[in-house]
């Protein structure tokens, strides 16, 4: 039997549905890809056959004997090598502290509950931080689109995988574009969420066992459209913790439903977030798209956040949480280099007052991005300024995540929609729709109306498969 592996995630589902094949077929259909002509792309760190087959004849069963399924019921899914599944191995870019986990992170488990099959871990930099996954240990994953670049980081496995019809769905983790970046470069979607609407924890380098939600940082579904997105992200988005006692999501319906009269900003200028003319012309293009099925639309001027200064916050508030996974070692030799005069380590090693101060900055940011977005639905901004790049390239890594940077200090919804291949490069290139915080319906709902109408979308990378 042969099954098309490239196809969105609900397509899939209707064919479950319609019983063209067996969670069990799809299963081995992805496990055949990943060890065929998936292997080139070097996605996987850890591969669970057995596993995945066991759960995926549990569908079967389940589905059979007329038993209630979950929404996702029979999509094998991979999950970032960062983010705990219990009996697999954690690590994140390493082995030296890398463990196997005993519990599933809180949204795998969920993903789990909806009907996921995981089929295995997928390949990111050391400590996720980079723009390539690459790393001594597990090697150098490939982008599907060409296999001399690089498909992003952190989650670069995880969008390779995505991309290359390995994997349904994954998982991105998203401090400074980790979940944007990959799904930009890889012509795919996702959602990184408002912060605190997904669980994050289980999540390295956080440490094992942490109970603390990171302040910055989200994590979301890498998915092939908006609304494959927007399914796994229903699934995963919930309470956790202590405050599942008493907390319950409701989060407000989408402000639009329709293209026309939706209002959308377009925001494509920053002093300190150069953006290149290809990928400046894709997004142009959108707005222009947008204007003829009815939306308002209007160039984003006055941001809430902008330039240098606020790029030094993100800095700072990103330095205030990586440092709680930094063992003992570790923040002892920041310490010698913020004596040294290293601006990095004097960020991981601020006073307690200084965080203080920057969280509070971060909450006044909230409150001019909850003003702006009283005139504007949606913001169209760079996921990346760039299409991928080389392995090997010289290439100024900050300015890759300037945007991310920027938006990520307002905790807002970030749903990637892919633009289809550039002008001039032939390579994805993507743009975040950003809405209001708590707000993720409406941009998830924004990238699916513009999906339906032909303006973006999925494509098959042609010249790898």
């Amino acid at each position: 039997m042969s099954i098309d592996t490239t196809v969105p995630g609900g397509e899939l589902l209707a064919q479950l549905a319609a019983g063209e094949f067996s969670a069990t077929d799809l299963v081995q259909a992805h496990l055949d890809r990943i060890a065929g002509p998936g292997a080139v792309l070097n996605a996987f760190t850890l591969v669970d056959a057995d596993g995945a087959l066991t759960a995926a004849k549990e569908v079967d069963r389940a589905r059979a004997a007329g038993e209630p399924l979950g929404p996702l019921a029979g999509l094998p899914i991979s999950v970032k090598d960062s983010v705990d599944v219990a009996g697999l191995r954690s690590t994140h870019g390493r082995l030296s502290d890398a463990y196997v986990a005993t519990v599933d992170a809180p949204a795998v488990r969920r993903l789990r509950e909806a009907g996921c099959v995981v089929l295995g871990k997928t390949n990111l930099p050391v400590y996720l931080s980079g723009h390539e996954s690459a790393n001594e240990t597990f090697g150098r994953t490939l982008n599907p689109w060409d296999l001399q670049r690089s498909s992003g980081g952190s989650s670069g496995g995880a969008s390779a995988a995505v991309a290359g019809g390995l994997a349904v769905a994954d998982l991105g983790s998203d401090l400074a574009g980790s979940l944007r970046m990959p799904a930009a470069w890889c012509g795919l979607s996702g959602h990184r969420p408002s912060n605190g609407v997904v669980s994050k924890l289980g999540n390295l380098p956080w440490p094992p066992g942490g109970l603390l939600e990171p302040q910055v940082s989200a994590i979301g579904p890498i998915t092939r459209t908006a609304a494959d997105a927007a399914a796994f992200f229903a699934a995963m988005a919930g309470p956790e913790g202590p405050e599942a006692v008493g907390w319950r999501l409701e989060l407000p319906p989408a402000r639009a439903t329709a293209l026309a009269g939706v209002r959308v900003g377009v925001w494509l200028d920053d002093e300190a977030c150069p953006v290149d003319a290809e990928t400046r012309s894709a997004i142009t293009g959108l707005a222009d798209a947008l204007e003829r099925a009815g939306a308002v639309v209007a160039e984003f001027t006055d941001p809430p956040v902008a330039g240098h200064a606020d790029l030094e916050l993100f800095c700072r508030l990103q330095a205030g949480e990586v440092v709680h996974g930094f063992d003992e070692e570790r923040f002892a030799e920041h310490v010698a280099a913020a004596a040294a005069g290293s601006g990095f380590s004097r960020a991981v090693t601020a006073t307690h007052r200084q965080v203080l101060a920057d969280w509070e900055a971060q909450r006044a940011a909230m409150a001019r991005w909850a003003r702006r977005f009283e005139d504007v639905d949606v913001v169209l901004a760079p996921a990346v300024p760039r299409t991928a790049t080389r392995y090997g390239e010289d290439v100024d890594a900050a300015a890759l995540v300037s945007w991310n940077r920027l938006t990520s200090i307002g905790k807002l919804p970030s749903t990637v929609l892919a633009l289809g291949p550039g002008a001039e490069s032939g390579l994805p290139v993507g743009v975040q729709v950003l809405g209001p915080y708590l707000e993720d319906h409406t941009p998830l709902t924004f990238a699916v109306l513009a999906e339906a109408a032909g303006l973006a979308g999925w494509k098959a990378p042609a010249p790898w498969t």
